[in-house]
């Protein structure tokens, strides 16, 4: 046995007064009570008495930081004494009818407590190779006594009995402080603003609770969606249930508690003011029961502002009520995790929006009334009448340019800004903003830029609209530049639910022949980065197609995250 235990220093203080106490009824009953044949031996009395003394003296000394902390942490020694006395006074006295017989088994008992399960095997073991000789000889010796045999065989069942027990219970114990160790590991929330991460909640329950099977199903704020990500010897699956026939997710009289289903006896078992408590129906919505399998199910509840939802532990092995205060903690966990992510996603919010609002001030008051100023320098340039006319139609043509750059600025100064209190956002015709996206970007590369637009195109928000004119200007400006195309034609069409935004060229292509989906793009890093980069953030795809003959950029947009 090692020096490992699970109480070390104070589990031997709690040994040391335990010895003290049983010492001390033996003492008494050795020099106070009746005479008896197996107290015959002249060191029995006298054993015993300097025993009792050295536990006193143990007990009294075990105060002691300093003594306890050099002594007492080393706790082999004074078990291999115990161990040596009480050997000693079983075998000086009738062996299997010892009155000594008692001791023994607080050894065991004492091992468990210092050493957890490991500690009361061995002990067992010990203990039963020094009793099994004892009733050797009246059990199958010479000398048969059935009355020593029967109390010999007794005693070695109580043996047994005892190492089952105690054998158990320092594993149960030692799984809690392995489980409550495993909780000390923070729920992962990261920095994912696609969505809450729970996910990693569920894997973290799975975890602690050792099974692979489980789900999380969870509602965020008003939406009456419900999602749902089911987990499955490390599968997972998600999906969006639209609100079903069923008021309840969680019946109203085990809402918000954690409790154990145990399918075959359609009952739940739950704790909610510390005391177990019967539940029996269904304790889930039988829309929901109908669809899983399982034989018992632990159900964690998840209150985090605005997430409200529960995590399925689906046949857990060895399910016991102590899982039930187990899960009220890691239940608490979670949601104190999924709670932390949503003031991490709100503060981030919170500095970009002041973030961009000092950008905002600074381009107002930097670019833009560089921009004003130079478009006054222009205006004075074309007052001057000694000017050719050719110079005067480049420069009417630089003030124009520059007057749309100044408008363009705007508008993205302005959805940079933070809407007023009880102002709403204002929609853009996004056909109506890309036909003069169009019109500008002919004049200002000299080229032909059609816009061929579906008559259903949305009403989006300035943002949106601002990110969309951005894509558009840089693939027209990189088929100017870099493929010296003459012709670019801008393209939409909406279905299901996406918008599709087409720049068509008749350029020299990109540096490579065929079509790339999204996921080539990434993994071959070609193609406009910036492009990809504000598409991607728009929830969208990109596809690129090239030839000899021109190229085409592809832009696959969510319709819902383009709403004004």
């Amino acid at each position: 046995m090692s020096g490992r235990g699970l109480f070390y220093v104070r589990s031997t203080r709690l040994v040391a007064g335990a010895r003290a106490v049983l010492v001390g009824f033996l003492a008494v009953g050795v020099m106070f009570g009746p005479d008896a044949p197996s107290l015959e031996g002249d060191l029995v009395r006298p054993l015993i008495g300097g025993y009792l003394a050295y536990s006193l003296i143990v007990l009294a000394v075990s105060r002691s930081r300093r003594f306890a902390y050099r002594v007492l942490r080393q706790p082999l020694i004074p078990t291999v004494i115990d161990l040596g006395v009480f050997t000693a006074l079983f075998y000086m006295t009738t062996g299997a009818e010892s009155p000594f017989f008692s001791p023994l088994v607080f050894l065991i008992v004492s091992a468990t407590i210092q050493w957890g399960s490991r500690g009361a095997l061995l002990m067992s073991l010990t203990i039963l190779a020094v009793f099994l000789p004892a009733g050797w000889s009246a059990a199958l010796g010479a000398n048969h006594d059935d009355a020593a045999a029967l109390s010999w065989i007794v005693r070695l069942g109580y043996i047994v009995m005892v190492t089952v027990l105690l054998t158990g219970f320092g594993h149960h114990f030692e799984r809690l402080v392995e489980e409550l160790s495993r909780m000390a590991n923070p729920v992962d929330t990261g920095f994912d603003e696609a969505g809450p991460p729970t996910r990693e909640a569920l894997d973290h329950a799975l975890d602690l609770f050792r099974t692979r099977r489980g789900m999380v199903l969870w509602t965020e704020g008003d939406e009456p969606y419900l999602n749902v990500i089911e987990a499955d010897a490390g599968q997972y699956a998600k999906r969006v249930l639209p609100p079903g026939g069923d008021d309840w997710l969680v019946a109203p009289r085990l809402e918000g508690s954690v409790f154990l289903y145990d399918r075959a006896s359609d009952m739940a078992i739950t704790r909610p003011d510390g005391r177990s408590r019967i539940v029996r129906g269904p304790p889930v919505a039988p829309s929901l029961l109908e669809t899983l399998s399982f034989e018992r199910m632990l159900v964690l509840p998840i209150r985090a502002d605005p997430i409200d939802g529960v995590i399925l532990v689906l046949d857990q092995e060895e399910p016991a009520t102590e899982d039930l205060a187990f899960g009220t903690m890691v239940s608490a966990q979670i949601s104190v995790g999924l709670q932390r992510w949503h003031a991490q996603m709100t503060h981030r919010a919170t500095a970009a929006n002041a973030e961009r609002v000092r950008l905002s001030r600074d381009l107002h008051d930097g670019v833009l009334q560089f921009l004003a100023g130079a478009a006054l320098q222009l205006e004075g340039l074309l007052r001057a009448g000694n000017l050719p006319v050719a110079a005067k139609v480049r420069l009417l043509g630089l003030r124009q340019a520059l007057t749309e750059e100044q408008r363009e600025l705007r508008t993205f100064i302005t959805a940079m800004r933070p809407a007023r209190s009880g102002e709403p956002p204002k929609p853009i015709d996004l056909r109506e903003e890309l036909e003069e996206l169009a019109d500008h970007l002919s004049r200002y590369w000299n080229i032909c830029v059609l816009a061929e637009l579906a008559s259903d195109s949305p009403m989006v928000s300035t943002q949106v609209a601002y990110d969309i004119g951005r894509i558009v200007r840089e693939a027209v400006a990189n088929a100017v530049r870099h493929g010296l195309a003459r012709n670019v034609t801008i393209k939409t069409k909406t279905a299901h639910g996406r918008l599709d935004l087409e720049i068509i060229d008749d350029g020299q292509g990109f540096g490579f022949q065929g079509e790339m989906m999204d996921e080539d793009l990434r993994k071959a890093a070609v193609g406009p980065r910036s492009l990809q980069e504000r598409a991607r953030a728009m929830g969208g795809r990109v596809r690129l197609a090239s030839t000899p003959r021109g190229a085409r950029v592809g832009i696959d947009l969510p319709l819902e995250k383009m709403a004004a």
